[in-house]
């Protein structure tokens, strides 16, 4: 059997007696660690004779309790237990065994031990040769023996207490018609009886279950009658005989008078357990005094709960009782209102008397103090103080004061995790102090955990070896699961224990504390972990939905900075996602650029894949969100290096979203500032889907956007735009490209695409310049064209000019003599003609198939353009 959680153990000397085997005659010590002499003694003293079968009432086990035996000259406290295993003698009768149990009185009284604890502890304890032998006794609450003597009438228990205080030897009888009790209850019985003496009277009362017929010197016992010089007294039968001797009567009406004066049993019977000094039966007087002493017990008692408590009467109190003999519940009030004085500026009084009366168990009692209150804040300022005052007082007489109380407060089984959690942070912030115990109740209790935990990362504190020695315990073999809690509060400082932490973890973390987000934020950007905001997640929506949106950037920007080194995509996409929810929810806001961690991102494909998957897995289900991502990423311009390939990720992967982004492109297009979207890679599909909403210009517009960024020849380009006219009409947005695209590379180049378009297609060239003239938007650039052509007419005139003129004499011949060129046909003199569109006669040099050549777009030099981004200019020209 297991003892209970306030079991003292008690040191014990134990002997048997009984008879060999085959042996016929003689009972004698067989075995034990008392020496044989002295168990004889104990032995004998508590053989009352052998057992007989005809008597129901006698029936084994007997038990005797012994507090003395002739012979020996201190008291002791004892039981004997009378035993038959069935096993007989070499003459065939019965051979019984009697165990003996014997500790020191001293340390049985300061433990209030009682026949009834004792009783208890000998049916758990087990002796062998050579083994030592424990005793582990509880202190039998004063309650309980207060209630069996309420049971059996006070005046009866009273009277057999006041027979016994005035020298008699009782003997407990059944009364008529009935049976005695079982053996549990007759050890109640007699326990109850002494409890109504000082326990210092125990030094010589002694008791049995049951008596045989042997003669024997035993105070108080069960027995089937009395013998010569006893005296009978049937159980429970009214009132007692009255005791004949003055101290005795005195005791008795004392002891009813002061029983009068109270509500319960249990106070007097307290009162009586806690005075363990000795008191041999010749004073008993003294057992009167100690009786009125009850009075002064009370007077301090009183007092302490009316707050008027004094110092110096609870010394007194304590002179006449030592501090572990008193009841728990007196105890308590007294050790409590000593502790509340000693932690107030006072002269020291207070806490000298805990020093001096010190017990193991005042820690304890400190405890059950604060714990006997609802958590609150006045409650863990009291805990704070007696745990200072503990440290105080620690010393090598009062070793564990401080962890005790501390251990006692924070394991506490039913009290607010909570209030515990903060106390155990409080304790190891300030003393440095932790016990395995109290950290296997933070990981049981997961509101403890984290209130430790926070209270933890609140401080900002830089020494996490608590943390790590928390998860430490937490992965150990056997332990069972790390909590969610626990596992997240690791992730947030990097710890390598808690890779993989999900949202349920953040979810178990943050609890329903409406500043623990913040918490793990700050936390994490303390210890450089953005990766921390992917299972914070939901929480930190929920965040944004509560209105903090302000707060929350804040340390969003702390922890995922933009363009930081080293932020994984994942986490930079998460905190753009929550940037984006928080900006949406201002009233007119509208994305204009790319998410601001993206454009940060630098590590190439890899980490834009990264980014797009968390896009996907943060969108699917959530189509508002989608939709505002997809128009951030869009923008007001056309991001092809972070923005579009995203974009072009996720449509790969979720397909649907063509439908979006083509809406969004569309608006885009018709925009005034559609150009910038040209040099957009689109898919196949989208363009397809883009043309036929409307966007059928894209067909011609955007592949001749293409050729010219790809350097296409002259040819390509004029073949792209009679592909965009099949009715020769040059209008919308092919007509202002071919515009932007003259405007850029020069007249010279808008003469030559005309002259191209018109060997491709006769009149293409022609409408191209009709289109421009008719559009008000192009005067300046059909001026540039204009002032060209003159400039061009006006220098083939002189070219004709100088090819038509009157021929000079041949001069003579030389060592450098030419053949003569070949006659030439005589000059026209009809009026020269300007130019026609397909250029001034004679102007370009011509192919072997007889048309003009015009120089390719290699001879155009680059140069800026506000529009393009560059612009082309003839080689040569200014």
């Amino acid at each position: 059997m297991s003892e209970g959680p306030g079991a003292v153990p008690l040191p014990a000397d134990w002997a048997v007696l009984g008879k060999r085997a085959g042996r016929s005659m003689g009972y004698e010590v067989l075995d034990g660690s008392l020496p044989g002499d002295r168990a004889q003694r104990y032995l004998w003293t508590a053989t009352t004779g052998t057992p007989d079968g005809r008597d129901p009432d006698g029936e084994l086990p007997w038990r005797v309790f012994l507090s003395t035996a002739d012979g020996e000259d201190r008291p002791v406290c004892a039981v004997v237990d009378t035993t038959w295993d069935g096993s007989k003698d070499g003459t065939g009768a019965a051979s019984y065994t009697w165990r003996l149990l014997l500790t020191e009185w001293r340390p049985a009284a300061r433990a209030g031990v009682t026949w009834t604890s004792l009783d208890r502890a000998a049916a758990r304890t087990e002796t062998a040769p050579g083994a030592e032998v424990v005793l582990h006794a509880e202190r039998t609450p004063a309650a309980e023996l207060a209630d069996t003597v309420d049971r059996l009438g006070f005046d009866w228990v009273a009277g057999a207490a006041a027979l016994l205080l005035d020298g008699r030897h009782l003997v407990i009888t059944a009364p008529r018609g009935s049976a005695l009790p079982g053996i549990d209850e007759r050890v109640r019985v007699l326990d109850a009886i002494c409890a109504l003496l000082p326990y210092g009277c125990r030094t010589w009362l002694s008791g049995a279950t049951w008596a045989g017929k042997t003669e024997h010197a035993l105070r108080l016992v069960f027995a089937g009658s009395a013998r010569s010089g006893q005296l009978e007294i049937p159980l429970a039968a009214g009132r007692a005989p009255s005791p004949g001797g003055d101290t005795a009567r005195a005791y008795l009406a004392e002891l009813s008078r002061v029983r009068a004066k109270r509500e319960s049993t249990a106070d007097v019977v307290a009162h009586l357990l806690a005075a363990t000094s000795p008191l041999p039966l010749r004073e008993g007087a003294d057992a009167v005094r100690v009786l009125r002493e009850l009075d002064l017990l009370d007077s301090v008692l009183e007092a302490v709960r009316q707050g008027r408590g004094q110092t110096e009467e609870a010394g007194r109190l304590l002179a006449l009782h030592a501090l572990d003999t008193l009841d728990e519940r007196w105890q308590r009030e007294l050790v409590s209102f000593l502790a509340r004085t000693a932690v107030r500026p006072d002269d020291g009084a207070a806490s000298a008397l805990l020093a001096r009366h010190w017990t193991p168990r005042i820690p304890d009692l400190l405890a059950a103090d604060v714990l006997a209150q609802p958590a609150s804040k006045e409650t863990f300022a009291l805990a704070r103080k007696y745990l200072s005052l503990m440290h105080s007082l620690e010393g090598s007489s009062r070793p564990s004061a401080f962890g005790r109380l501390f251990t006692a407060l924070a394991t506490a089984p039913g009290y607010d995790p909570v209030w515990t959690g903060q106390l155990a942070y409080m304790v190891e912030r300030e003393y440095g102090y932790a016990t395995e115990a109290t950290d296997r109740a933070l990981l049981a209790a997961p509101e403890a955990g984290l209130a430790w935990v926070r209270g933890l990362f609140t401080n900002h504190a830089r020494e996490l070896r608590p943390l790590d020695r928390l998860l430490t315990l937490a992965a150990a073999p056997g332990a069972g699961p790390v909590p969610g809690w626990l596992r997240f509060a690791g992730a947030l400082i990097g710890h390598h224990a808690s890779a993989g932490a999900t949202e349920a973890d953040a979810t178990a973390f943050v609890g329903d504390n409406e500043e623990a987000w913040r918490i793990a934020l700050e936390t994490a950007r303390d210890h450089g972990q953005p990766g921390v905001i992917a299972p914070l997640w939901p929480v930190l929506r929920g965040v944004l939905r509560a209105g903090r949106q302000a707060e929350l950037l804040q340390l969003l920007d702390d922890l995922a900075r933009p363009g930081a080194p080293g932020l994984p995509p994942g986490a930079a996409a998460d905190a753009d996602l929550l940037w984006l929810t928080a900006r949406a929810a201002d009233p007119g806001f509208r994305p204009a650029a790319a998410l601001p961690r993206l454009r940060g991102i630098t590590d190439g494909p890899p980490a834009l894949d990264r980014y797009a998957d968390t896009l996907v897995a943060r969108t699917d289900g959530d189509p508002e969100l989608r939709d505002d991502v997809i128009a951030a990423l869009l923008g007001d311009r056309p991001d092809p290096v972070h923005g579009w390939p995203v974009l072009t990720r996720w449509m790969k992967q979720r397909p649907s979203i063509e439908t979006t982004v083509g809406e969004g492109l569309s608006r885009r297009f018709m925009a005034a500032d559609y150009a910038h979207w040209l040099d957009l890679d689109l898919p196949a599909d989208l363009i397809d889907r883009l043309e036929r909403s409307g966007l059928g210009w894209l067909r011609a517009v955007r592949p001749l956007r293409m050729a010219v960024n790809a350097g296409a020849e002259l040819g390509e380009l004029a073949r792209i735009v009679i592909s965009g006219c099949p009715h020769r009409s040059v209008t919308g947005r092919l007509l202002d490209e071919i515009a932007h695209l003259i405007g850029d590379r020069g007249a010279a180049f808008g003469y030559a695409l005309a002259t191209e378009l018109d060997r491709r297609q006769p009149g293409m060239g022609l409408a191209v310049y009709e289109a421009l003239g008719r559009d008000a938007r192009y005067g300046e650039l059909c001026a540039r064209l204009v002032r060209y052509s003159n400039h061009e007419e006006a220098r083939h005139r002189r070219i004709i000019g100088a090819l038509t003129a009157p021929a000079r004499p041949a001069p003579p011949p030389g060592p450098y003599h030419h053949r003569p060129f070949p006659p030439t046909a005589p000059p026209s003199t009809a009026p020269p003609q300007p130019p026609a569109p397909g250029g001034p006669q004679g102007a370009p040099p011509r192919t072997p198939d007889g048309h003009p050549a015009y120089p390719p777009a290699s001879s155009y030099e680059e140069e800026r353009s506000p529009r393009w981004g560059f612009r082309f200019k003839k080689r040569g020209d200014g």
